[in-house]
């Protein structure tokens, strides 16, 4: 387990962390919070407090960090806020000094802000316990709290409940006062004294009530003279007559005093007794507090969670530099310390190098604090004890370049101090000197750093150090891109690539004459022109085949929106469809109804006509047959059959026979009267009627199954009530099937002579007997109707007198 982390002052200011630190503090609440940001660590150093020394430490602080996210995730804050620097105050306090009102005001200010605050982190223990036990050293202090609101208002003014002396004193000092303005009112209408006064009003001097004089009138007006005016022209006298009476106004204002004192010295006395407990509290509120400055920080920077190891990996998809704006921050992904050991960044100036580079290092210090990193899901940053750096930062107008032997100097400690438990990042390694000597020291660096197991990440662009990735496969290339059209950088990082420096593009781009660049080419090394051309190739075809491939991911996504929405299409011009339909199939049940309706009509006219023309019916019948097979033949031409009921099973032709019972669509249960001919029909008998169907709208009737509405067919006779009156029960049934049994309860009671037909429907609604007396209103059938009696059963039956 890791114990220690060191990192030097220069290091952090190289690295810009004093910066991170000030954006930090753009989101504490407390003073306290923000000494502890910028206070010294362990290390004596300003502005190391955050780091963590242990694994353990970095691990519960990213806790706490999480759990504060989630909170303000959902829209949540915690009560911090308005409290004061208190340590002088309470220094004060311990060494027996009276605090003013003011301050005690603040410290009736923090009592209330730590008790909300324990109570807002306990409401939400289960979500947060890191952060209700890091509440858990800080005291109510409800004694002192209500003792300090009891005793004070809100402008600081000792209350009169403090102390009933208190208030008796307060309520002398106003008795005397109304006393002394009364008497000076009644004075200033004495002529005997208002002729001696400059002015027609009474004022306070030194705290005594005086009246304004002339100078020239002195001798007239007997009394204490306590001031004159600038002019000399006016004294302000204290009349003799109330010097006694603003004596006694004078000692009860000091005893208002003395007891405002006292009791302001009762509260200092109990802000003494609790002053290590609201030191503890304060402590603990700082890191409440801090915790949710870093929770709100992870948010600005849409930041994340990191898994935190002690293997020296990193892996930062879509890193971001945290100083830069979202919306200029080009992110890149970024690993080091699984395959490879030490990263090799080239590429152009001013291309992002030492950008990347510094981000990568910030992102271990943001893990030392506790604090997410600006990356993607899935982060990696694992625990390094030092960060040691050699950044000569030619963008920082602050700083100046290092001599070769400053540098030297730095590269000698960080070799001497460098682990497997480093992170290294030099800026230039091995510049200020002949490139081919800085080359191959900054080779050698590199070489005995790996061999420590040290992780390291290089800027450069010397070509020796590019190769060392080729012949070394603890090393591993990465570039910044370089766009050769518009010779600039785009800032996007290369992993696995050598870059070129592009020094002529730049020096081009940046107005260079082209005379100049053209006798610089021709001073480069035959081998440098060619390896520099070569890597520029490289990166061209490789930023055209990344081209390619963005643009093909785009294809793709275009052309799965592009189904999606035809797919959309087709499922909306599927259910118009549908519902077209069943709209058809609707008016093909109206019309089939209409056409059983006309036929029973006339079956019933025949009837009527005494002796039945036999002819006549069967042609009837055969016409409604027709009817039925040509409206079952419209369907299935329009596609509108519906399908099977789920149970309804197929039958086993072989083994049928003639009266067997079978189901048809929809539920309705007939009698198999034919087999299938060779054309695949099947003739089946529902009550008298005979039906031809196709042989897959036949099937076996489940065992559980009950006969189901369907379409309107000829059914059998409804059962009527053995007996002198005919009955009709029509509860419980829909209002269209009890139309179609009541058709058929009259249809039977007619053919067999009944005089009458009571029909049971029930009260209910009232829904089905309307539906029914409508119906009977206009049937053939019935001559007239009438609602049974009370033995019979009132409103919930209807009696039809049938038509002879």
């Amino acid at each position: 387990m890791q114990v220690s982390f060191s990192i030097s002052q220069k290091t952090l200011e190289r690295l810009e962390w004093p910066r991170i630190l000030d954006r930090l503090a753009e989101f504490v609440r407390t003073p306290q919070a923000l000494a502890r940001l910028h206070g010294q660590g362990s290390d004596g150093q300003s502005g190391t407090a955050l780091f963590e020394p242990s694994g353990a430490g970095v691990r519960e602080r990213l806790a706490e960090t999480a759990e504060a996210h989630a909170i303000l995730s959902q829209g949540d804050s915690p009560p911090i806020g308005g409290v004061a620097t208190l340590a002088p105050v309470l220094t004060r306090a311990r060494k027996g000094g009276a605090l003013a009102a003011t301050e005690l005001l603040d410290v009736g200010t923090l009592l209330s802000v730590l008790h909300e605050t324990v109570r807002f982190v306990e409401a939400r223990r289960d979500a947060a316990p890191r952060l209700a036990e890091a509440a858990a050293p800080i005291d109510d202090h409800s004694a002192l709290r209500s003792a300090i609101d009891r005793s004070l208002d809100s402008a600081g003014e000792v209350r009169n409940e403090a102390s009933s002396a208190l208030a008796d004193a307060r309520r002398d000092v106003h008795r005397f006062a109304s006393e002394i303005q009364q008497r000076l009112s009644l004075t200033l209408q004495d002529p005997s004294v208002r002729s001696h006064l400059s002015d027609s009003y009474y004022t306070v001097r030194n705290d005594r009530y005086v009246l304004p004089v002339r100078a020239d009138a002195r001798d007239k007006v007997r009394g204490i003279v306590h001031d004159a005016s600038r002019s000399g022209h006016t004294l302000f006298i204290e009349p003799e007559a109330l010097v006694d009476l603003n004596n006694r106004h004078k000692q009860a204002e000091l005893a208002v005093e003395q007891e405002t004192h006292r009791v302001l010295r009762m509260l200092s006395e109990a802000v003494a007794d609790a002053a290590d407990a609201l030191e503890i509290g304060l402590t603990a509120l700082a890191e409440i507090d801090l915790a949710f400055a870093r929770a709100r920080l992870a948010l600005a920077l849409d930041a994340v969670e990191p898994r935190v190891e002690d293997e020296g990996m990193i892996h930062l998809p879509l890193l971001r530099h945290p100083l830069i704006p979202a919306d200029e921050a080009v992110p890149n992904d970024l690993h080091l310390g699984d395959d490879f050991l030490a990263l090799i960044l080239s590429g152009p100036n001013a291309g992002g190098k030492t950008v990347t580079m510094k981000a990568l290092a910030l992102a271990v210090l943001f893990v030392r604090a506790g604090l997410f990193v600006p990356a993607a899901a899935p982060a990696r940053v694992d625990l390094f004890d030092r960060v040691l750096a050699d950044i000569g930062d030619e963008q920082d107008i602050r700083e100046h370049l290092s001599t070769f032997s400053a540098h030297m100097a730095n590269l000698a400690h960080i070799v001497a101090s460098a682990d497997e438990r480093s992170l290294v990042v030099l800026d230039e390694l091995g510049v200020g000197t002949d490139p081919g000597e800085g080359a191959a020291i900054g080779q050698a660096v590199l070489e005995e750093l790996v061999e420590a197991g040290a992780r390291i990440v290089v800027t450069t662009h010397y070509s020796l150090l590019k190769e060392m990735a080729e012949l070394d496969d603890r090393f591993a290339n990465a570039s910044v891109e370089f766009d050769p059209e518009t010779l600039a950088p785009t800032y996007r990082l290369k992993m696995g690539l050598p870059g070129s420096s592009s020094a002529s593009s730049v020096a081009a781009r940046m107005g260079l004459r082209r005379s100049v660049l053209e006798r610089a080419e021709k001073l480069m090394s035959r081998e440098d022109r060619r390896l520099d051309r070569m890597l520029s190739e490289l990166s061209t075809s490789r930023a055209q085949l990344e081209r390619e491939q963005r643009e093909a991911k785009r294809l793709r996504v275009e052309t799965e929106a592009t189904r999606n929405e035809y797919r959309k299409k087709l499922e909306r011009l599927q259910k118009r469809r549908d519902e077209l339909f069943r709209s058809l199939r609707d008016d093909l049940d109206a019309a089939f109804r209409e056409a059983h309706e006309e036929v029973a009509r006339v079956v019933r006219e025949l009837q009527r006509g005494g002796t039945p023309h036999s002819r006549d019916a069967e042609r009837a019948r055969q016409e409604l047959l027709g009817l039925e097979e040509k409206a079952q033949r419209a369907e299935k031409e329009a596609g509108v059959h519906e399908r099977a009921a789920p149970n309804l099973r197929p039958v086993d032709w072989n083994r049928a026979r003639p009266g067997d019972e079978v189901e048809l669509e929809g539920g309705q249960h007939a009698r198999l009267v034919a087999l299938p001919d060779r054309r695949g029909r099947v003739t089946v008998g529902v009550g008298s009627a005979r039906l031809v169907l196709p042989m897959e709208q036949v099937g076996i009737p489940a065992a559980s199954a009950r006969p189901k509405a369907a379409t309107p067919k000829i059914r059998a006779p409804a059962n009527l009530s053995a007996g002198g009156t005919d009955r009709c029960d029509l509860r419980g049934q829909r209002v269209d099937e009890a139309l179609d049994r009541l058709e058929e309860a009259l249809d039977a009671a007619t053919r067999e002579g009944r005089d009458a037909l009571t029909i049971v429907h029930g009260v209910g609604t009232g829904a089905l007997r309307r539906a029914i007396r409508e119906s009977l209103a206009r049937s053939p059938y019935v001559d007239r109707f009438l609602p049974g009696s009370a033995d019979e059963g009132g409103e919930g039956v209807t009696v039809a007198h049938l038509d002879k």
